[in-house]
């Protein structure tokens, strides 16, 4: 029995590429962890007895969804990708390539994403769920920078997991086109009511939209860094229209 199974998994293995098995599996772990021990929700039911003030706790349970998604979208990532895939940083959209492509896609971001972002700021759900940190965040300047530098480790993460790592182990082996689907449809799916976040509809159905964009941007540049600023100026730019308006 023990080598009928050895063979069956011989077969089963063969012709596939180990790296991006093992790219997919910690993607699906990650992702798994997160929504587990990294939610604002288990913050709420952890913490959540220690804050008499909702606007606090508000406030408090994104810094920590924030951070822990850099945790584990990128810095458990670390000693898989050196130690398992044998990658350099270069393999996984961490080095600045492309610079001049990569310079001006980002000077360009920065007029069309507030345009972008002000078509969404007017949408009655996403004003009601934005900004997701609360009224706290705009009750001193410690807070509006600790805010946002929360919000600068969430997007690198999640472009890192996504756009770095995934997007290119998988890539190298069975094409962009289908690691871009691929990519787009887990982030687009995080991005739904199914991962239990209640996201506006015009946001899901954007993250598709946004998933091939930015994986093709991605894919192009070779760097995660256009898409983690086209990302980050799109979250903050919301955030402020929201509030002005």
């Amino acid at each position: 029995m023990k080598e009928k199974i050895k063979l069956e998994w011989r077969k089963l293995i063969e012709g596939a590429d180990k790296k991006a098995i093992i790219t997919i599996l910690y993607m699906t772990v990650a992702i798994g962890l997160y929504f587990y021990f990294g939610i604002q929700d288990f913050f709420v039911k952890t913490f959540g007895a220690q804050f008499a003030n909702a606007v606090d706790l508000q406030y408090y349970k994104y810094i920590y969804h924030n951070f822990m998604a850099f945790l584990f979208f990128f810095v458990l990532s670390i000693p898989v990708v050196k130690l398992l895939l044998k990658q350099k940083a270069e393999d996984v959209g961490l080095v600045f390539k492309e610079k001049k492509m990569s310079i001006a896609i980002m000077l360009i971001a920065l007029l069309i994403v507030p345009i972008m972002s002000l078509s969404a700021a007017i949408d009655p759900e996403m004003a009601a769920m934005y900004p997701l940190g609360g009224a706290k965040i705009f009750s001193g300047a410690g807070f509006f920078i600790l805010y946002y530098v929360s919000y600068m480790a969430y997007y690198f993460g999640w472009e890192y997991l996504f756009r770095g790592m995934s997007l290119n182990i998988i890539g190298n082996k069975y094409g962009f086109a289908l690691a871009i689907a691929i990519t787009t449809m887990i982030s687009s799916l995080i991005h739904s009511s199914i991962a239990g976040f209640g996201k506006p509809f015009a946001e899901t159905f954007s993250a598709i939209f946004g998933g091939i964009l930015l994986g093709f941007i991605a894919y192009k540049s070779k760097s995660i860094y256009p898409t983690f600023v086209i990302h980050l100026l799109l979250g903050f730019s919301l955030d402020m229209l929201i509030r002005i308006l």
